[in-house]
């Protein structure tokens, strides 16, 4: 199984970044659903779609759910609906496409009042509890992922509360770098501890979302590495960058640690 990943939005198609994928002998993140930006699209045209896109590919492939503005935890009944309609449509397409891992935003838009944010996670689980068992008879694993949170317990709380070996974390270094100043990656890693099933790796400067490469930002990916070695940790890891250049030089970066 591939442990190691290129997201989808790497080339201009899926099917370019498919093939640089299987070029490099690494796994496919689909990250490019079309459904969210196209009305006249359907499911099953979607599906179709990215099935042509991947079908001369025989590697590893996960899912990033479709995350646009979704939030299963609004407290706006019309807001929550649609929501869920998008993570009942991710999971139809990646079980469609076979993917292992599905990943999902929480939702959480970093709001600090506590009333708000209780009714976030009751909301989180009441959905989850229910769509989880979807992932469990289907042997997929779903994965929350960090964005606009500030520390590991937000996260941990929400898969906690659903209390499911198929709902684990995903973890977005650079999103740690980004809005996380008070902890930094290594303590994350250390609190998800077993949880933390998938990553996603690349780099910044702590003042814009970039992408780039791991050895162009402020993130120190030689103690990121050597963390996990030390803790036995063995998550999938997708290279989140949006350029072959940048994939290869990440490549390298990695093999240069020899860890």
């Amino acid at each position: 199984m591939n442990k190691i990943l290129i997201s989808s939005s790497a080339k201009g198609t899926v099917q370019e970044s498919a093939q640089l994928a299987k070029n490099l002998g690494l796994g496919l993140e689909i990250s490019r659903i079309p459904l969210y930006k196209n009305e006249k699209l359907t499911l099953d045209g979607t599906i179709e779609i990215l099935k042509n896109s991947v079908s001369d590919f025989d590697g590893r492939i996960t899912l990033h759910g479709m995350f646009s503005d979704v939030n299963v935890s609004s407290q706006d009944y019309l807001m929550r609906k649609c929501s869920i309609q998008r993570c009942i449509e991710s999971f139809e397409i990646g079980k469609a496409l076979c993917a292992d891992t599905i990943l999902f935003h929480s939702g959480n838009k970093g709001t600090l009042h506590y009333g708000s944010i209780d009714s976030f996670k009751k909301n989180f689980a009441s959905f989850w509890k229910d769509f989880i068992k979807e992932f469990e008879n289907s042997n997929i694993i779903a994965v929350i992922e960090n964005v606009f949170e500030t520390s590991p317990q937000f996260c941990m709380d929400l898969i906690e509360r659903v209390n499911s070996d198929n709902l684990k974390l995903a973890l977005d270094v650079g999103h740690v770098n980004l809005y996380s100043h008070k902890t930094n990656p290594i303590e994350w890693i250390k609190a998800y501890g077993n949880n933390l099933y998938h990553m996603h790796i690349h780099n910044n400067f702590r003042e814009n979302d970039d992408h780039s490469n791991l050895a162009n930002g402020t993130v120190n990916y030689k103690e990121v590495f050597e963390t996990l070695k030390g803790l036995n940790l063995n998550p999938s890891m997708v290279l989140e960058m949006f350029s072959e250049e940048d994939i290869r030089k990440s490549m390298n970066f990695i093999s240069a640690l020899n860890i």
